[in-house]
């Protein structure tokens, strides 16, 4: 419940009729169960593994995507160190917040989530210091939206593509080519949207995280993104 709701651990503590501190006890007890029971579940899969269970849109028009990325944000209290405060606000929310990649198969699998950053370090950042681009190979090819065009030479120094939408020129509209390839790639990297709405499920990870509870978010949003693979397919088998 707590994940799933997001409720206080006083709200819980009356819920169940026991103190808040036994309440947040328990709860950090089985956090720390499941969080080790499930080590590996988020599993980084061979190419051919990925190819095998690509839909047929993504075989067809990028048959070496090996990964969609995106970052999201989680919102928390405002930290009492100035330092803390400039490392998690986010230009992007006008908020404090903690920030993480998610890494998702063409498929819609959860296969990467990173540590958790300050809401200020940008997308590229993150994404090279995640640990996330040692797993890619050769002729790879990395789907994103723009907030990751910086990481396109260090892919390529690695031998992998970098898919993402055009930028639009100053004063310039873009040709029928460009918007047909922003299409092409929005229609598909949509699938990490779709992960990152499942995972943002739990409303734990969008109601304002506590103090107490930053110390143990990378947990929580590992088992979040865990249960979010439970859960069925999310493309139909026509996409």
């Amino acid at each position: 419940m707590k994940l799933k709701h997001g409720l206080t651990f006083a709200a819980l503590g009356a819920l169940f009729c026991v103190h808040r501190t036994t309440a947040s006890r328990i709860f950090y007890s089985m956090l720390d169960t499941i969080f080790s029971k499930t080590q590996g579940w988020l599993i980084w899969h061979p190419r051919e593994v990925t190819q095998e269970a690509m839909p047929p849109s993504f075989r067809e028009k990028y048959p070496m995507c090996r990964v969609i990325i995106d970052c999201t944000e989680v919102p928390i209290e405002r930290p009492a160190e100035v330092s803390e405060q400039v490392n998690t606000w986010s230009n992007y929310k006008s908020d404090f917040t903690l920030k993480f990649l998610v890494g998702t198969t063409p498929s819609g699998f959860i296969q990467f989530v990173s540590k958790v950053f300050g809401g200020r370090s940008s997308d590229t950042y993150i994404t090279a210091n995640s640990g996330l681009l040692d797993y890619l190979e050769p002729n790879d090819v990395v789907m994103a939206d723009k907030g990751f065009p910086n990481i396109r030479c260090e892919l390529h120094q690695r031998q992998v593509t970098l898919e993402m939408p055009p930028f639009a020129r100053m004063n310039e509209q873009f040709t029928a080519e460009e918007v047909q390839r922003t299409y092409k790639v929005a229609s598909h990297r949509i699938h990490v949207e779709r992960c990152i709405q499942r995972i943002k499920v739990f409303s734990i990870l969008r109601t304002r995280l506590s103090h107490e509870l930053r110390t143990h978010v990378d947990k929580i949003v590992t088992v979040c993104c865990v249960l979010a693979n439970m859960q069925p397919p999310i493309f139909k088998e026509s996409v």
